[in-house]
C-alpha cells in the first residue's frame, strides 16, 4: 500500500503513523512517498494524505479542523485545510481500517468539529490550589517527559486540541527575571533545566495539535517568592483556605498583596517572561477573585495592571481568558479588560456544572446565577470549564451521558470546553496496589475511556456505537469489549442519580463517590434527610414528596418535577441490577483472560453494583424519616433503620470489592483518606440516628 502525505509537518505526520500502524497490523506493507511544494500525481492505489491551503484571496476549502475522506476505486485521499483537520482525518481513516469499515467505492466521509475548542484542565502538583495525595504523589511523574509525551499523545488520538495546565504559582518552575532573580529558589542550573522541560513538553503539545493554555489564580505567592521580594514569608502563605486566611475579600494578607507594587510588579514580569520564553504557550487565564481583595473595579484593575500589561509588553496576539469564579461576567470585566482585547482573543470561563459534570447533562447554573447579565453573548465568546471532581477511584464511561452532555453545550457563544478535576490528577496510578492485574503505569490509561468520550463526543456527538466498543477491544478482548461496555453504561449511571437528589455545588463539600466531605466528613443520614436536589433541572426534594404524599397533594405536587425521589431511588435499583447482570456474566466467561484491565474493570462493576445499592437504601432511608417527620408514624422509622442496615452490608461489600486492588490516600480538596472500609463505623452509625431520630 502506497502511503503519500507530508513528512515535514509534525501534525500531519502523526496522523499518517497512525495509519501506517493500523495497514502494518493488519498485515499490509507500507510504501511511504513523501509529498511538499511540488506535489506528486496521486497514485492509481494508496492513500493520499493531502493538506490543501487556500489559495491568496479564496476562503479555504474546509472549515478549521474538518476533514474530507474519498475514495475512487483503489485510491483514497484524505484532505482538510489545515494540519489539524488532516490528522483527524487520518485518525479517523486508521480506525475505520482496523475495525474493517473501509469506506468503499464512491464514498465520502465528511466531518468537522461541533465544539472549536475541546481542552483538558489539568491542575498541576505545583503551588496546587490543595495538597494532598494525588498532587504529592505526581510532582516526578509531572516532571517526566515521557509522561507528558504518552499523555499528550493519548489527547491528540481523541480529538483534544487544548491542554490547560493550571497552578498558583508557577513562575519559579518556568522563568526567571534578573530583575526578579531572588524570587526564584532555584539554580540558574535546575532553572534552565527547567526551561528546556517545558520548552520540550510544550512542542511536543504543538506537534500533535495541542494548544497549551496556562491559567494561575491571580495573585499566590509561594513563601519563598515572597521573601526575594523582600516581603515577610507570611506574605506567600495561604494557610488554612477555609480557616483563618480564607480565600474572600476582606482579609489582611489579601489586601496586602493587592496593594503591594512590588508585588504588582513582579506578576507583571513574571507574565511576561512567560510569553516570551514560551512561543508555544498559545493561551493565559486567571480571575479576579480568590485570593484577591478589594472591590470589582479594584481587582479587575489589577488583572489589568499585570496580566493584560505584560500581554501587550510582550507583543504577543494571545488569547486571554477571564474566569468567572466566585463573580459574574459583569461591568468591571467587559468594561475594563474585554475592551483591551479583540474579541477572539477574549473568552469568559464559566463552570458550567459546579464542581460536578456527572449529575446532570443539561446544567442551569447560567440561567438561576444570571451568569451573563450586562453581556452581549454576540461578541463574547465563552469557554465552559467542566469539572469532573465526582469520580476517581472507579472507571466511569455512559456515552449516552456525554453525548447529551455535549450536545446541551452546543449554544451559539459557546467555543469549547476543558474538562477534569480540581482534587486528582490523573499522572501515576497511586491507587492502584502494584501487583496482579495490575498491568498499565499511568492513571490516564485505566480511566481511559473516559477520556475518549469526552474528546470524541465533543469532535463529533454523533459518532456511531460501534467506534466505543471497538475502543474497548484492546482492554478487553473482542469478545468481552460490548459487555463490559454495557456494564460500564449502566454503572455510570449511579453517580449522576446520587448528585441530582444530594447536591452541593462544590467539590470540597461533597464527595459523590465516597460520601465524604471536608466540612462534615461523612455524609450521615441526617443529611441526605435534609438533602436538596440538583437546582434548576426539576428534581423534586426528598422532604417535599413526603410532605406532599402526606397532604393527599402528591400527584398534582410531583407533576410539576421531572423527577422525583423514587424516579431517583428506581435508577438506582435498575443500574446496580444492570450492572450486576454484566458483572455475573463476565465472572463466568472470562476464564483465563481474568487480568489485566478486564480484572480490574470487574472489581470496579461489582464495587458500583454495591455503590448503587448504598444509596438506594440510603435515600429511601431518608424518604422514610421524611415520612415519620410529616405523619410521626413510628413505623417509618424501624422502616428507615432497616434500609440502613441492609446499607451497612451493602458498604461492607463495597469496601471488599474496593480493597481487592486499591489503597488509600489522602484527598486533596476533601481532606479525608478514601478508603471505604474506613467508615463502617459511619455507616453503622447510621441506624442508630434513624431510630434516635425526631424530625
Amino acid at each position: 500500500m502506497k502511503l503519500v502525505y507530508d513528512q515535514k509537518d509534525a501534525v500531519i505526520r502523526f496522523g499518517a503513523e497512525q495509519i501506517k500502524k493500523s495497514l502494518t497490523s493488519g498485515g499490509q506493507f507500507v510504501v511511504e512517498q513523501f509529498s511538499g511544494r511540488g506535489k506528486p500525481a496521486d497514485p492509481a492505489k494508496g492513500i493520499v494524505i493531502d493538506k490543501q491551503s487556500a489559495r491568496r484571496g479564496q476562503p479555504p476549502k474546509y472549515e478549521p479542523q474538518s476533514f474530507r475522506i474519498v475514495r475512487a476505486k483503489d485510491l483514497i485521499r484524505v484532505e482538510g485545510s489545515d494540519s489539524r483537520g488532516v490528522m483527524y482525518g487520518c485518525l479517523e481513516l486508521a480506525e475505520r481500517i482496523a475495525r474493517g469499515a473501509v469506506p468503499g467505492d464512491g464514498e465520502e466521509i465528511r466531518q468537522q468539529p461541533a465544539l472549536g475548542i475541546r481542552g483538558i484542565k489539568y491542575n498541576l502538583p505545583f503551588a496546587p490550589f490543595e495538597a494532598g495525595d494525588p498532587f504529592v504523589q505526581n510532582e516526578a511523574t509531572c516532571m517526566d517527559l515521557d509522561y507528558w509525551k504518552a499523555y499528550i499523545d493519548m489527547l491528540a488520538l481523541n480529538r483534544y486540541n487544548c491542554l490547560s495546565l493550571w497552578s498558583e504559582h508557577p513562575f519559579h518552575l518556568m522563568v526567571v527575571s534578573p530583575k526578579f532573580r531572588a524570587a526564584n529558589p532555584f539554580s540558574d542550573i535546575e532553572i534552565d533545566r527547567n526551561i528546556r522541560f517545558f520548552r520540550e513538553v510544550f512542542r511536543h503539545a504543538e506537534s500533535r495539535g495541542i494548544d497549551i493554555y496556562l491559567f494561575t489564580w491571580n495573585i499566590r505567592l509561594i513563601p519563598e517568592a515572597a521573601v526575594g521580594l523582600g516581603l515577610p514569608e507570611a506574605a506567600g502563605d495561604v494557610g488554612d483556605m477555609y480557616g483563618e486566611l480564607i480565600h474572600r475579600v476582606g482579609q489582611p494578607l489579601n489586601r496586602f498583596r493587592a496593594q503591594s507594587e512590588v508585588v504588582r510588579d513582579y506578576f507583571r514580569e513574571m507574565v511576561l517572561q512567560l510569553l516570551i520564553t514560551y512561543p508555544e504557550l498559545k493561551g493565559l487565564g486567571t480571575s479576579a477573585s480568590e485570593w484577591m481583595d478589594g472591590s470589582g473595579h479594584e481587582r479587575e484593575q489589577w488583572i489589568v495592571e499585570t496580566y493584560v500589561e505584560a500581554i501587550k509588553q510582550s507583543g504577543r496576539d494571545i488569547p486571554f481568558i477571564h474566569r468567572t469564579n466566585m463573580q459574574n461576567a459583569g461591568k468591571e470585566i467587559k468594561e475594563m479588560v474585554q475592551s483591551r482585547f479583540d474579541p477572539d482573543r477574549f473568552y469568559i470561563s464559566w463552570k458550567y456544572s459546579n464542581a460536578h459534570c456527572y449529575s446532570h447533562p443539561e446544567p442551569q447554573f447560567e440561567k438561576l446565577w444570571g451568569a451573563w447579565e450586562g453581556i452581549d453573548l454576540e461578541s463574547t465568546r465563552i469557554y465552559y470549564t467542566v469539572r469532573n471532581d465526582d469520580v476517581f477511584a472507579h472507571r466511569w464511561g455512559d456515552p449516552d451521558y456525554v453525548r447529551a452532555y455535549v450536545k446541551g453545550m452546543l449554544k451559539p457563544y459557546v467555543k469549547g470546553f476543558y474538562w477534569g478535576a480540581d482534587g486528582y490528577v490523573w499522572g501515576k496510578d497511586f491507587q492502584h496496589v502494584d501487583y496482579g492485574h495490575h498491568t498499565w503505569r499511568y492513571d490516564f490509561e485505566r480511566h481511559l475511556f473516559q477520556f475518549q468520550l469526552w474528546g470524541r463526543l465533543s469532535y463529533d456527538p454523533d459518532a456511531s456505537e460501534e467506534i466505543w466498543s471497538h475502543l474497548l477491544k484492546p482492554h478487553y478482548g473482542p469478545q468481552h469489549a460490548t459487555l463490559f461496555l454495557e456494564g460500564l453504561r449502566q454503572a455510570s449511571k449511579i453517580i449522576p442519580a446520587v448528585n441530582r437528589l444530594f447536591w452541593i455545588d462544590y467539590d470540597f463539600q461533597w464527595h459523590p463517590e465516597s460520601c465524604l466531605s471536608q466540612v462534615s466528613g461523612f455524609k450521615t443520614i441526617l443529611d441526605f434527610v435534609d438533602a436538596a436536589p440538583m437546582p434548576g433541572v426539576g428534581v423534586m426534594s426528598i422532604a417535599e414528596y413526603a410532605q406532599a404524599e402526606h397532604n393527599g397533594e402528591l400527584e398534582s405536587a410531583a407533576a410539576a418535577f421531572a423527577e422525583t425521589p423514587p424516579d431517583i431511588i428506581r435508577i438506582l435499583s435498575e443500574a446496580a441490577a444492570g450492572t450486576k447482570a454484566a458483572a455475573s456474566r463476565l465472572e463466568e466467561e472470562l476464564g483465563e483472560l481474568r487480568g489485566g484491565h478486564a480484572e480490574c474493570t470487574l472489581y470496579d462493576l461489582l464495587a458500583y453494583v454495591e455503590m448503587g445499592r448504598y444509596y438506594e437504601r440510603k435515600f429511601t432511608a431518608a424518604l422514610y424519616l421524611n415520612r415519620y417527620a410529616a405523619s410521626g408514624d413510628a413505623r417509618f422509622k424501624e422502616q428507615a433503620a432497616q434500609q440502613l442496615e441492609q446499607a451497612v452490608h451493602n458498604w461492607e461489600r463495597l469496601g471488599h470489592y474496593w480493597s481487592l486492588h486499591n489503597k488509600p490516600y489522602y484527598m486533596a480538596r476533601v481532606k479525608q483518606t478514601f478508603g471505604y472500609p474506613y467508615y463502617l463505623d459511619d455507616v453503622k452509625r447510621d441506624v442508630e440516628l434513624a431510630r434516635a431520630f425526631e424530625g
